[in-house]
């Protein structure tokens, strides 16, 4: 357990020193491989280890067809879509925010993703709005938390891929706990809206202007349909999906006219780095897996938290405790990665179905990416805003409080997530 916790803290304070999260993991990892008297072509095979796998083949395809469509200008369609179907309420521009990253998060499914590209739209128009700096950005991070929940989920992908369960399963099973929280931030919103006096003058949309906006969105929103429809049915596995997303984004783009053929060098350079900042932290995050799986970390959780506490409800919520804290240092991916195969362990140790565990601590992981100092969306949305990421915390805590609240639903009605996730057929579905 001490090589463990020398670790976790060599881990930690690389990063506060600024070391680039992958370079921290893979120097942490390796050093402790080598430590514990192996060999440092351990680490090398961990490192293609960590990416060899057709199921993670997904990821590529989801966020290249994610760049597809925003080429297409899909991102500013669909926050004008947002605007003709929630602008008439109070809060208006928040409104816009949270349910244009919704519809953004259901075409590539990455966090990261959904508030680089609603982000710079989004917190400008706030701003000019004359809504708070902070308050802009806490809209803003919080709403990209749905992106790795709502299918198609990167983090769900990668959960597959550590503890085997059907993508298909996970995919769907996050489906209403992300629009429960899309719509316990708009609550919220509404609420500090009237609070901070923003937007006392609603805009109003007549049936006409939305139909206009539906009509103009409705090449983006087909993707998600695609997606869902085509997995609950059975018609394509979650990794086919994503190639049918390229395939469709590149011939709507193209027979639309909206991409144009001398950009697409451009886009797939843009999902190409995307990629590999999500691959190479994957990569190196399996080296620090491996150093896990030595120390028999999972052994050890099981027999302090599992046994030690006894009761699965109050065991878990310790553990998501932990995970919360760790996510205010670790990206989610990386959190993945290296808990993944333990928090699967103890959910079964604890009793609960492993498709409701594996979105549990899914959305649990993803709530530390609110968290200073190094909580990535929210570091994304603060830079955008230029804004100290230390001055978006008082704003943020209503935004927090909800992703929690439905962690803890999630934790106490199974049946949010396994009701969606029956719909699939697993033997249809498979990754």
């Amino acid at each position: 357990m001490l090589t463990v916790a020398l670790c976790f803290l060599g881990l930690i304070v690389l990063i506060l020193l600024g070391f680039p999260i992958f370079v921290a993991i893979c120097l942490v990892g390796g050093v402790a491989t080598v430590a514990s008297g192996d060999s440092l072509l351990l680490v090398v095979t961990n490192v293609f280890g960590g990416i060899d796998s057709f199921s993670l083949m997904a990821i590529p395809l989801f966020i290249l067809a994610g760049f597809v469509m925003t080429e297409c200008n899909i991102t500013e369609r669909l926050v004008d879509l947002s605007d003709a179907l929630v602008g008439r309420f109070r809060g208006s521009l928040g409104h816009v925010n949270i349910l244009s990253s919704m519809f953004f998060a259901s075409i590539q499914g990455s966090g990261v993703a959904t508030t680089a590209a609603i982000g710079p739209i989004m917190i400008p128009a706030m701003i000019k709005q004359r809504y708070d700096k902070d308050y802009a950005v806490a809209v803003t991070a919080s709403a990209a938390v749905i992106g790795p929940i709502i299918p198609p989920s990167i983090a769900m992908i990668m959960f597959s891929y550590y503890t085997g369960l059907a993508v298909a399963k996970l995919f769907l099973g996050g489906l209403v706990p992300g629009i429960l929280i899309g719509l316990g931030l708009m609550g919220v919103n509404a609420v500090y809206c009237r609070i901070r006096g923003y937007d006392a003058v609603p805009q109003a949309h007549g049936a006409k202007s939305i139909l206009r906006s539906v009509v103009r969105s409705l090449g983006g929103l087909l993707i998600p349909v695609i997606i869902v429809v085509g997995i609950a049915g059975g018609y394509f596995t979650p990794t086919e999906s994503g190639a049918a997303a390229v395939i469709y984004g590149l011939a709507y783009g193209l027979l639309s006219g909206r991409l144009k053929p001398h950009r697409l060098p451009a886009v797939l350079i843009g999902a190409a780095r995307t990629t590999a900042v999500v691959m190479i932290v994957l990569a190196v995050s399996k080296v620090f897996a491996n150093v896990l799986v030595r120390a028999k970390f999972q052994q050890v959780v099981v027999e302090h938290i599992v046994d030690g506490i006894g009761n699965p409800y109050a065991a878990t919520l310790v553990i998501m405790v932990l995970l919360i804290f760790l996510g205010s240092f670790l990206d989610p991916t990386v959190l993945i990665t290296m808990f993944a195969t333990t928090v699967a362990a103890v959910g079964d140790s604890l009793g609960f179905d492993p498709v409701h565990y594996a979105v549990l601590m899914a959305v649990t992981m993803l709530t530390g990416a609110l968290t200073p100092p190094v909580g990535s969306m929210l570091f994304v949305a603060c830079s955008i805003a230029g804004l100290p990421i230390e001055r978006s915390v008082r704003a943020l805590l209503p935004f927090f409080a909800v992703l929690l609240i439905v962690a803890i639903a999630v934790l106490f009605i199974p049946q949010l997530v396994l009701i969606p996730a029956g719909w699939v057929d697993v033997t249809a579905a498979s990754p």
